[in-house]
């Protein structure tokens, strides 16, 4: 029987741990039996983990993935190394192109660093995007397509994902491709296509389409942490080297599509369709790879992910319109790419709502 590369027991770094995707994720290997180290620095608040900050095989590092000394520091003893931590979205990445080549291309230099110092890191899983792919013209694409990124944010996991695979050349590196993540979490996201249409629904009864026939794969963020931890588990043979489309085939959805899905889980909404293009994305993406390689099966709908950002907002429990649940307003209104209070102050203040 094929060994898995990690095992219940072993420390697993999981850098942006905190976020949207990771307090998923880091609640999951916990569950599993995994000690988890989480380097964070954050940056857009510490909820993420507030139910987890007591586990007893939590550990958590303030610190940045730009610092090498905080990556070498965090990076000491872990058989897995899961890099989750990235300036996310292109509206965020256009803010300031600078600081989103530090934070995304620079930080991954350092992590090859890190890991090269340490023999016994087994794994490194990297977090991309199938925004990579960029505009296409119908074409169903799977991971050896050819890659047509248009935005900043794109091409900087384009570079990342060749930094990895060049400097780590003989280690263990798997890359995830993630589609359009949906879906509530411990660290909410409202910016996203899914999400975002939710909130205008219950708020306005009202979804604007903008670019309706343009295509997008969905996938639930906690399907996106689940696939995270197959990869960070998977036999050395069936991933060191690969890159897998993290999502479901049944989730490509055109934008229009889309809409009209989460219209149904809000009654009484209406759809108005503008004639402008914001976003020139459009690409369909198979996911059969890894259904085949790792046995990834989604479980979540996109009806699902209506049905939890619907309650929540129902209860009360999140203002959809604060701008800490959306990236690029929250950088924004801490002064990143321009002028006002540094954008890290916010995050160092919230190290005493962990501790």
């Amino acid at each position: 029987m094929t060994e898995k590369c990690i095992r219940p027991g072993d420390t697993v770094l999981v850098t942006g741990g905190a976020g949207y995707v990771g307090s998923h994720l880091v609640g999951m290997l916990l569950e599993r039996g995994y000690r988890v180290r989480v380097l964070e620095n954050f940056l857009y608040g510490a909820n993420g983990l507030r139910d987890l900050r007591r586990h007893p095989g939590l550990e958590l590092q303030y610190g940045d993935i730009c610092n090498i000394r905080d990556m070498i520091r965090v990076t000491r003893g872990a058989r897995a190394v899961i890099a989750l931590a990235a300036l996310v979205g292109d509206p965020a990445c256009e803010l300031d192109h600078d600081e989103t080549m530090a934070i995304n291309i620079e930080s991954t230099k350092l992590l090859c660093h890190a890991v090269k110092h340490y023999p016994e890191v087994d794994r490194v899983v990297f977090a991309s995007s199938c925004s990579v792919y960029g505009a296409t013209e119908g074409l169903m694409l799977n991971e050896g397509s050819r890659l047509n990124p248009v935005s900043f944010y794109a091409r900087s996991r384009i570079v990342s994902e060749s930094i990895l695979r060049r400097e780590l050349d003989g280690r263990s590196v798997v890359t995830l491709r993630l589609g359009t993540v949906f879906g509530a979490s411990p660290r909410p996201r409202l910016d996203l296509m899914v999400n975002t249409m939710t909130c205008r629904a219950v708020q306005d009864r009202l979804i604007t389409v903008m670019d309706g026939d343009a295509w997008r794969p969905h996938v639930h963020v906690r399907d996106v942490a689940e696939a995270f931890m197959l990869a960070a588990e998977a036999p050395d043979e069936q991933v060191t080297g690969e890159t897998f489309n993290v999502g479901a085939n049944e989730n490509n959805l055109t934008i229009t599509r889309t809409a009209e899905l989460v219209a149904a889980r809000v009654p009484g909404t209406r759809l108005e369709f503008a004639d402008r293009v914001d976003d020139l994305r459009s690409y369909r993406v198979s996911f059969d790879k890894i259904r085949h390689v790792l046995g990834f099966t989604p479980t979540h709908t996109i009806e699902n992910g209506v049905d939890e950002i619907k309650a929540l907002i129902e209860r009360g429990s999140i203002n959809w319109t604060d701008a800490r649940y959306s990236n690029v307003k929250w950088l924004q209104a801490n002064g990143f790419g321009g002028e006002g209070r540094g954008f890290l102050e916010e995050a160092r203040e919230t190290i005493g709502e962990v501790a």
